[in-house]
């Protein structure tokens, strides 16, 4: 069930990442540690998770800048994958989401100033 202006979002990332073969790492520390990781694994709780992006998050996790509209990282994707993203806009809206979810991400819609009525 899509938010029918999901197209209009603009994602941005807010974690650090690594690149590996063009592959990307998502780093990125965990808010609310639980009693025993606060307790027994203190050293390993202070280390940044990590999480494996797939050839597809990868691409779309690099155009999470802040420019690009859902829109234009779909239309990419399926000019860069062609089948293999399909259905695309479902597919981005799930990722996104759940990035978004996690606070690996940004997800917001750009206000168009020039029509803006100052006091």
């Amino acid at each position: 069930m899509r938010d029918s202006n999901f197209l209009e979002y603009y994602p941005k990332r807010v974690c650090e990442f690594e690149v590996n073969d063009e592959l990307v790492t998502v780093l990125f520390k965990k808010e609310k540690l639980t009693f025993v990781e606060k307790t027994f694994f203190k050293s390993r709780a202070s280390k940044p998770h990590k999480i494996d992006l797939d050839e597809i998050g990868s691409f779309v996790w690099h155009l999470c800048d802040g420019k690009n509209s859902v829109n234009s990282i779909v239309e990419k994707g399926r000019e860069h994958f062609g089948e293999k993203i399909e259905p695309a806009e479902d597919r981005l809206e799930l990722f996104l989401t759940e990035m978004n979810k996690n606070r690996l991400i940004q997800i917001f819609k750009k206000v168009d100033t020039k029509n803006v009525i100052e006091n």
